[in-house]
């Protein structure tokens, strides 16, 4: 074991060296560190793969911004949605072990389990889920308003969801569907998302330092700490903790941990010698299975960068040429990418610690460009004009127009106080602390403020011109009682309902 560990820090000690005399990551470090001073980001940590080696890991800028502490190749960051590719790995190894079929209905596996519509509860397939081509909306409110960990409540609201295109129509997002995944893995193995991953991903890549959830942060004493950038400064806040709904984003790791995930795909599912996961699967899942947004059309700014497809957990696009497998991860206070090119059999890691995405994409771009040898392009400088504009008009303020700075019970049109109820959505209440109507939204607490008629809104406690939800709109019943509460969740269907209690 001794000899086994000996070798393994040699092998990382050469890939290292080696990388300082690549010419391809020359006055990489400085350059990076450019990308972060401009764009106000405390910190990053990258992980370059190829071949069958970890060629370079690295930390730079500071992991704490108050107490100056850096960021190594060790530091833990919340890798928001990348998580999505383990999940459906986990499900590629049931499958292999002929626990079930992609083909077949989640409802098989998940007996509590019912949808919106008849035409999803038939015919919708597990396939369908990891390839986000179920039609559901996002829906996230109806998870992240308050954090459920009971999955079984998560469960029920599903039912209550409504679709916005029909099964198959249209690619929609959905951390609803790897949810779902997540609950599948559980009820075949008796054993939690966790554990799974840990037994079937953590160990047999050596994936050490990874965790879950808040409680691993927590628990690990090199972790970053997330940020948002408010003027030009970053200001600390607070971890996501997403309750039930972990496995469509709640892995921790860093950088080290990273590259070996990533060369398990750029080596069509083996790692140090050993089937983690099956060719096959490795070929469906970075193939093209619903193709996404028409957004991704080449322009005359990128017309390198088109084409985007969905796999299972992976984004599949053109990169100048280069077959890119990529997706990233948003989580309160933190942006990632995770991206491999397959036929170069190279990929490349970065996690952020601050909440704008564009840093993450901009070094992301700048070593796929170092790498594959392209000319480079001016990512930094597009980015930084690109900003010219809005500097040039003043701060912009997400303060809603017209609305009134106080609101008082006295002042009020009628007493909107009271426990709103929606199937999918659970309950919004409203209660009054003084003369003052509050709410609570994704554990934050927001001040009601009258707009006009029946339309209110809720801005943040902590900060006065900054909106905490869609706006809010009340509907009296025939008698002149407030009955209904409507909120417009999703831009593509109807407000959602709420019925007071």
């Amino acid at each position: 074991m001794k000899q086994l560990l000996i070798t393994f820090f040699v092998i990382l000690f050469v890939d290292y060296s080696q990388a300082q005399t690549d010419d391809r990551l020359e006055g990489i470090e400085s350059l990076l560190e450019k990308v972060l001073e401009a764009t106000n980001t405390p910190g990053c940590a990258i992980a370059i793969v190829e071949g069958e080696r970890i060629l370079y890991t690295n930390g730079i800028g500071f992991r704490d911004f108050e107490n100056r502490l850096r960021v190594d190749s060790n530091t833990l960051f919340p890798i928001g949605s990348t998580t999505k590719a383990f999940t459906a790995a986990l499900l590629s190894i049931y499958q292999e072990q002929k626990m079930l079929s992609f083909g077949e209905s989640p409802l098989k596996y998940v007996p509590n389990l019912k949808f919106f519509n008849d035409d999803l509860n038939s015919n919708l397939t597990i396939q369908d889920l990891l390839s986000m081509r179920s039609g559901l909306a996002l829906h996230d409110a109806a998870w992240s308003g308050l954090p459920l960990d009971d999955k079984n409540q998560l469960i029920q609201r599903i039912e209550f969801l409504e679709p916005t295109n029909k099964l198959r129509e249209k690619w929609n997002y959905s951390n609803w569907s790897y949810f779902i995944a997540g609950m599948i893995g559980e009820n075949l193995t008796k054993n939690s998302w966790e554990k799974n991953v840990e037994e079937h991903l953590f160990k047999p890549l050596q994936m050490h330092a990874s965790n879950f959830g808040v409680k691993g942060l927590l628990n690990n004493q090199n972790t970053s700490l997330g940020y948002q950038i408010l003027g030009d400064k970053p200001k600390l806040i607070e971890y996501r903790d997403l309750g039930a709904m972990k496995p469509a984003g709640a892995i921790n790791s860093n950088a080290t941990d990273m590259a070996k995930w990533v060369l398990t795909w750029l080596n069509k599912g083996r790692f140090n010698a050993q089937d983690i996961l099956t060719k096959d699967y490795v070929s469906e899942a970075i193939y093209p299975q619903a193709v996404m947004p028409t957004g991704y059309l080449p322009d005359e700014e990128f017309n390198g960068i088109y084409s985007a497809n969905y796999g299972y957990g992976w984004i599949v696009t053109n990169y100048q040429g280069h077959y890119r497998v990529e997706h990233g991860g948003s989580i309160d206070g933190f942006r990632s990418t995770v991206a491999f090119f397959p036929n170069e059999k190279i990929g490349i890691v970065v996690l952020t610690n601050q909440s704008d995405y564009e840093p993450a994409l901009i070094i992301r771009n700048i070593l796929a460009d170092r790498m594959l040898r392209l000319k480079e392009r001016k990512w930094l400088e597009e980015y930084q004009q690109r900003l010219e504009p809005i500097k040039s008009v003043g701060t912009v303020s997400n303060k809603s127009p017209n609305a009134k700075t106080k609101s008082t019970i006295t002042k009020l049109p009628y007493d909107i106080s009271g426990k709103y109820l929606n199937g999918g959505y659970g309950q919004i209440e409203i209660f009054t602390e003084g003369k003052t109507y509050y709410t609570t939204f994704r554990n934050r607490k927001l001040r009601i403020i009258h707009k006009e008629n029946d339309v209110f809104h809720a801005v943040r406690v902590d900060s006065p011109d900054r909106m905490g939800m869609p706006p809010l709109k009340f509907k009296q019943d025939k008698d002149g009682l407030n009955k209904w509460l409507f909120v417009k969740f999703e831009s593509e269907l109807d407000p959602i309902q709420f019925v007071r209690q």
